[in-house]
């Protein structure tokens, strides 16, 4: 972890999602060129949704039950930026700025669902070293030891002193804090408990995920299924990610707000897909 001060103007998390930014921006031009696109329109869309959906990103956790840290009635958490919330910005800004330079919105959504991916894998980076987006707790607890276990322990079969990749995260970091206010360790303990490191098996996922779309670009396809197998497969890996995180709320049926809409994005996919596919029949 990258030891950070609440004020500090340079964070970990901050770095990465710069970082992220232009290397995707980057990408973004180079696949605008191989699809005949002049990359200036990259240069004005990107800044231009990003900005916009930084705030789609502030204010989902802000709407949506659950979206704040766990344990924040402790005071040491707050509201955060939520990448899903980003992303439904995003979309609809995107098209907004296709009306308006008479662009191909789908295909515009295809030429970003890649460089999208890769900027992601990067924030999840940012996520690890700031010591944020922790993971359930991997050893055993006892049920009577908190009345918060399901909350840091969604799968107990997957919890075990043996399991290898378990992190433990110092004092000062969002794991420490939490499981002090759970009364699952002492304050003066260095660390946390070990945690499942879900920021590495996001980024490991995302990295699988971005190689299998990138061997489907060269197939024919009809313009916006790259971005919507990009949603679906974004949004599949996700919602079984959320069950070894511990940093949202559970709300319904052991899931958290950020699995619902998971589920729903994954609804809206199929659907679509299943429109393409009849489009392409009656073609």
């Amino acid at each position: 972890m990258w030891p950070t001060t609440v004020d500090a103007l340079v964070t970990p998390y901050g770095v990465m999602l710069v970082v992220g930014l232009l290397l995707a921006w980057g990408y973004a031009r180079t696949r605008a060129v191989a699809a005949g696109i002049e990359p200036s329109h990259v240069d004005l869309a990107v800044p231009l949704i990003f900005l916009l959906s930084i705030a789609g990103a502030r204010l989902l956790p802000v709407v949506s039950p659950g979206e704040s840290m766990f344990a924040a009635g402790s005071g040491v958490f707050s509201g955060r930026s939520r990448l899903l919330g980003l992303a439904l910005v995003a979309a609809p800004a995107l098209f907004v700025y296709c009306r308006v330079a008479r662009l191909g919105y789908r295909c515009m959504l295809d030429l970003l669902a890649l460089p999208a991916i890769l900027w992601l894998a990067c924030v999840r980076v940012g996520c690890f070293l700031a010591g944020c987006c922790w993971g359930d707790v991997t050893q055993q607890l006892e049920a009577g030891r908190s009345t918060s276990v399901a909350q840091v322990q969604t799968l107990p079969w997957l919890s075990s002193d043996w399991f290898w990749p378990a992190i433990a995260f110092p004092t000062g970091s969002p794991a420490h804090a939490q499981h002090v206010y759970l009364g699952l360790i002492d304050a003066s303990t260095a660390e946390s408990l070990p945690v499942h490191p879900t920021q590495l098996y996001e980024l490991a996922y995302l990295v699988v995920l971005w190689w299998l779309l990138r061997t489907i670009t060269s197939r024919d396809m009809p313009p916006g299924y790259l971005a919507v197998a990009a949603v679906a497969g974004y949004a599949l890996g996700r919602f079984v990610l959320e069950f070894l995180r511990a940093d949202s709320g559970i709300i319904l049926a052991n899931l958290t707000f950020t699995q619902l809409l998971c589920a729903a994005l994954l609804a809206g996919c199929l659907f679509t897909f299943g429109k393409m596919r009849g489009a392409e029949s009656v073609a």
